[in-house]
């Protein structure tokens, strides 16, 4: 059975109260009793004082005078067992039942003449003093007058003790109103996030456990929440790897058949390759085509580690091993891309590929921003800033960032807080998930990859560790 906290609090306080009051009544009504039943004791001393010093003969008329002071009913009898005097002549029979002890009053036993009840005692009177003789005077108290008596004394402390109990039954119903709602909203906000709502619910502005709660209410719901976006990324790469392993052979398949092509070309047309280093558009192919594989195995294995052998690299020599792999594509939309090596090495224990592959698909990116600014402004309209800015730059000591900066418009505000989760992309036929591939990358060499918006370009910045010692070869990796 459901037991609300509004009960819980409410009932006890209001059964606590009605004991204490009922016991207090009760004890009060006893008392009263006793104080009534002394004072007519009292009272009957009295008379029985008054009349036997009195120098008046007891009459009738004189009981029936002092019936109307006391509201006794009062009976005298001689020695010989005769009534001499009765303030009610209907009484004079009850004179003869057995009293209770000499100047006490029973109040356990009651004589009864007609529809009354009275209770019954003697008071022995002396009246030899005076000239008269000892005389027995039976008193009779009305019933009614002693339950009025004894009300008139018991009924301020039960009207204070019943206007007690609704002032505590109001007061512990406000009570438990005020700490049960409280509860009740956050009954409704777990509620809530059982279903799948995280929305964090409105803090007490009261210190207390309620407060408490409700503080870690909410942290539960922020961890929950950011457990989900985690969880549902995890599902979209594991869905993301399980599609792609289907496709992964015939890809693989087509690129090293045009590899094999572009070997036979070079070897039937030696002359097609230009350049002094031997780095003409065909080696850059080649070289493109042999990531192929690489790139897939990697996309493949998104969402599960893999181990990578790492050795200390040059982060000028990734760089610019990442911008000859692009170069092409960015000459063929007519962005510039601009790179200043620095005059220090910055050294790093990374695995070079994976290095390579985070800033080709930073650089990707920026080429595509920044083509799509160039063909805004027009294919044959020329301008000095480049379209694509590479910089190292050293923050502080141990660390070492890459800034991928392009004059593009930067994302659009419906994704920005979601650059870095699979899928988000505003780029038509785009996929979401190169910078996805660079986080993970950076993450998994202690770095961290964000992006901000700085003198009309969108910057993304890598921060790596720098190794402790300096690069003693060069071209390491």
């Amino acid at each position: 059975m459901r037991w609300p906290l509004a009960r819980q609090i409410l009932l006890p306080m209001v059964g606590i109260l009605l004991l204490t009051v009922g016991l207090a009544s009760a004890l009060t009504a006893w008392l009263a009793s006793r104080q009534v039943k002394g004072r007519i004791e009292a009272q009957l001393a009295d008379v029985a004082q008054t009349l036997a010093t009195a120098n008046f003969p007891l009459e009738s008329n004189v009981l029936q005078q002092t019936r109307g002071l006391t509201g006794m009913e009062l009976v005298l009898v001689d020695p010989a067992s005769v009534a001499a005097a009765a303030s009610d002549e209907r009484l004079i029979d009850l004179a003869a039942q057995p009293a209770a002890a000499e100047g006490t009053l029973d109040v356990s036993r009651t004589v009864t003449s007609g529809s009354r009840s009275f209770f019954h005692s003697v008071i022995t009177v002396d009246r030899r003093p005076v000239g008269g003789s000892r005389q027995t005077l039976h008193v009779f108290y009305p019933q009614d007058a002693w339950q009025a008596a004894r009300w008139q004394a018991t009924w301020p402390p039960l009207a204070i003790g019943g206007v007690a109990i609704l002032l505590v039954a109001a007061a512990a119903l406000a009570i438990a109103r005020h700490v049960t709602q409280p509860i009740q909203r956050l009954r409704s906000q777990v509620a809530r996030i059982a279903q799948g709502d995280f929305q964090s619910v409105t803090t007490p502005s009261r210190d207390d456990e309620v407060r408490d709660l409700a503080v870690a209410v909410n942290q539960m719901a922020d961890k929950l929440a950011d457990y989900e976006t985690k969880t549902r990324q995890q599902e979209r790469l594991s869905t993301l790897g399980t599609l792609g392993g289907g496709i992964a052979h015939q890809i693989r398949n087509a690129a090293t058949g045009c590899r094999i092509a572009i070997d036979l070309h070079q070897r039937d047309c030696p002359l097609c390759e230009t350049g002094d280093d031997g780095e003409g558009p065909l080696a850059v192919a080649t070289r493109q085509l042999q990531l192929i594989e690489t790139h897939i195995q990697r996309f493949l294995m998104l969402g599960r580690p893999s181990p990578s052998e790492r050795a200390a690299v040059d982060l000028t020599e990734v760089v610019q091993a990442a911008i000859l792999l692009v170069e092409p594509a960015a000459q063929h939309v007519g962005a510039q891309i601009e790179f200043r090596p620095p005059a220090e090495p910055a050294a790093v224990l990374a695995d070079r590929q994976s290095l390579e592959q985070m800033l080709v698909n930073l650089l990707v990116n920026a080429v595509q921003a920044a083509a799509g600014v160039h063909a805004l402004v027009g294919g044959g309209m020329a301008t000095d800033a480049p379209g694509v800015v590479v910089r190292l730059a050293r923050p502080e000591s141990g660390r070492c960032q890459i800034l991928v900066g392009d004059c593009g418009p930067g994302p659009a505000p419906a994704i920005q807080n979601r650059l870095f989760e699979p899928f988000a992309t505003d780029k038509p036929g785009g996929t979401g998930l190169g910078l996805v591939v660079a986080r993970r990358i950076a993450e998994d060499h202690g770095g961290t990859i964000d992006w901000k918006r700085d003198d009309e370009r969108t910057w993304f910045v890598v921060e790596l560790p720098l190794l402790k010692t300096p690069l003693l070869t060069n071209g390491a990796g």
